[in-house]
């Protein structure tokens, strides 16, 4: 099986009937009712306080801290993260999340998922000592089928 099959079989397997449509109307709704940057910062705030809700013991590597991140992910059946440092920069690239239930709007689910991710990541970020100046944004443009959210600091 190829990795691309492998991805669309995992995600198949994702959807939970009920709980998966109930984010999805809230998604769809936030989306209707405030701006993008409302959206995302309420988002945000609801991934970092689902972090909070699931800490994360102190990792002391890179590998250590994916493999916590994975771990949760698992339990939640939402995909997983591949964690990619660089000399200034940590990329996190985010595989097999959930997919958009039938019918919904695709660019406004993965909009919100990401939103949601990115201020889980930032909260474990700052529990493992990092800085509230460094900043940790999703990369919209993206490989389909991949989010990737880069921690940076930004001069």
């Amino acid at each position: 099986m190829d990795d691309t099959h492998q991805l669309d079989y995992y995600r198949r397997r994702q959807y939970v009937p009920g709980w998966h449509d109930v984010v999805e109307i809230m998604i769809a709704g936030i989306a209707e009712n405030a701006g993008d940057e409302d959206r995302r910062q309420f988002l945000n705030m609801v991934g970092s306080r689902l972090a909070e809700r699931f800490t994360l013991q102190a990792a002391d590597t890179v590998g250590t801290l994916e493999d916590a991140i994975n771990r949760l992910w698992a339990d939640f059946h939402w995909g997983y993260v591949r964690l990619q440092p660089a000399s200034h920069a940590l990329a996190f690239q985010h595989y097999a999340f959930p997919n958009a239930p039938e019918g919904a709007d695709i660019s406004q689910w993965i909009a919100g998922l990401a939103a949601i991710l990115e201020g889980a990541y930032a909260q474990w970020l700052l529990a493992q000592g990092g800085q509230q100046h460094v900043v940790l944004r999703w990369q919209q443009d993206s490989a389909e089928g991949v989010m990737t959210f880069t921690y940076q600091n930004n001069p």
